[in-house]
């Protein structure tokens, strides 16, 4: 019998470099039970308080519109507007939990999603988001779980070499988030894109990066 998948969000902190973009990445502990000795965006399941914590979120609703518009094509059970709370205030506990981040709610950018394939004990149904973090900001995250090695700045050209050459491991949707980050080659040309967001089930994306998904005005 198939194991279900867990709702769970990862949130991308990203910046620009001087040798392209880079984000912010966990290399995970040899003895974790779920994506051992991968590099991985910070993130985490959805705990039972994080509907109450997101409908307490400090969101326009123009903001949460938008966030349902950008998942519309994914699968929902119940209301669209608390579910889309609910994935935000799941990506700052764990921004907190894991790297001591305090975004800001209307900071996290709705990006991507991916299920994890059938087969393995554990399944995840992961909703990645982006959150720029300027060099210049006083916030910054910090290596804080225990679930990692390491945790650190680190350019996206630099992680997919790694990668390739086998000194890192790198899951399916790491490296092709890290490509298209990489292909789009600015934060402002990241958070410019908004891009179609379907649910990737079988670790074989289409066409990247994405085309615009503008959100009908008015």
């Amino acid at each position: 019998m198939s194991v279900l998948p867990r709702p769970a969000v990862s949130v991308i902190p990203l910046r620009d470099g001087a040798r392209g973009p880079e984000v912010f990445v966990q290399h995970r502990q040899q003895t974790m039970d779920f994506a051992a000795g991968a590099v991985v965006f910070p993130g985490g399941r959805c705990d039972p308080d994080d509907e109450a914590k997101g409908a307490d979120l400090a969101l326009s609703s123009a903001t949460v519109a938008d966030h349902v518009h950008r998942w519309r094509l994914v699968p929902v059970d119940g209301d669209r507007a608390v579910d889309a709370r609910t994935l935000v205030a799941t990506g700052l506990r764990e921004l907190v939990e894991e790297t001591g981040l305090v975004a800001e709610p209307e900071a996290l950018l709705p990006w991507d999603r991916w299920v994890t394939p059938e087969g393995p004990p554990k399944r995840f149904d992961v909703s990645f988001y982006v959150l720029p973090v300027p060099h210049a900001s006083a916030r910054q995250p910090a290596h804080l779980t225990s679930e990692a090695v390491d945790s650190r700045w680190e350019a996206v050209a630099d992680l997919l070499a790694a990668g390739r050459d086998g000194s890192v491991r790198l899951m399916t949707p790491t490296r092709v988030i890290l490509q298209e980050l990489l292909d789009l080659g600015t934060v402002a040309a990241v958070t410019r894109l908004r891009p179609v967001i379907t649910c990737v089930r079988d670790d074989r994306p289409g066409s990247r990066p994405r085309a615009t998904d503008v959100a009908p005005q008015g």
